[in-house]
């Protein structure tokens, strides 16, 4: 296909005999920033579920800089960060175990441990949790949990965010921290997809893409 970035062209994703997307196209480019929004129940976390590789569509094609997603030289899965509303966080594990498996998953085990602790306690001080890296996660507040999930997008080398609901549970300090750092990555030519129920003052979209039923 001709775009870089993530492109989906002609999607269409049904649930049981409902058609919550038919025909959709999407294209999210290099350094841009697009914004996801929709009621519940129209297809907008099916249509993340498919651009993540999660969910098959009944129809379209899904592309990374040209490539379809899966395949093996698009790379696409290296690339991408995706942020659920589930977190996919081990309560059985502390933030600094969670944090480190992900960080090394993702870099194959190349990241030096000191040097990746001392990265989990820096990010984990800027989001006002610092000091907390032995706690187990499932002794946390649904804030601070949110927190922990967001610090990977500060461990991990992506290209492309794709994330539901980033802005949920944070206070107004984190969430311009979030902002900011949302803008940095576009600024490094990052690609970025997010959902909200409510306007972000503090971060300017570059298209915003509405799912609705007709």
């Amino acid at each position: 296909m001709q775009f870089d970035g993530l492109y989906a062209h002609e999607l269409t994703v049904s649930r049981s005999e409902n058609v919550l997307l038919e025909d959709a196209e999407l294209h999210l480019a290099p350094a841009t920033i697009t914004y996801l929004y929709g009621e519940n129940g129209t297809g907008k976390t099916s249509l993340m579920r498919c651009l993540t590789g999660l969910l098959q569509p009944d129809d379209g094609k899904i592309y990374w800089n040209k490539k379809p997603i899966n395949h093996p030289e698009s790379g696409y899965f290296q690339d991408l960060i995706f942020l659920a509303h589930s977190l996919s966080m081990k309560n059985e594990l502390t933030i600094a175990e969670n944090l480190t498996f992900y960080a090394q998953l993702r870099c194959g085990g190349s990241y030096n441990n000191k040097e990746l602790q001392a990265d989990i306690s820096q990010v984990l001080t800027d989001l006002g949790i610092g000091g907390l890296e032995g706690r187990m996660f499932a002794e946390l507040s649904a804030g601070q949990q949110h927190k922990v999930a967001l610090a990977r997008l500060m461990l991990e080398p992506a290209k492309i965010w794709i994330l539901d609901e980033p802005f949920v549970n944070l206070d107004q300090k984190t969430r311009g921290w979030l902002a900011a750092k949302t803008l940095e990555f576009k600024a490094q030519g990052g690609v970025v997809l997010f959902t909200s129920h409510h306007h972000i003052d503090e971060l300017p979209v570059d298209q915003k893409v509405g799912v609705e039923h007709e």
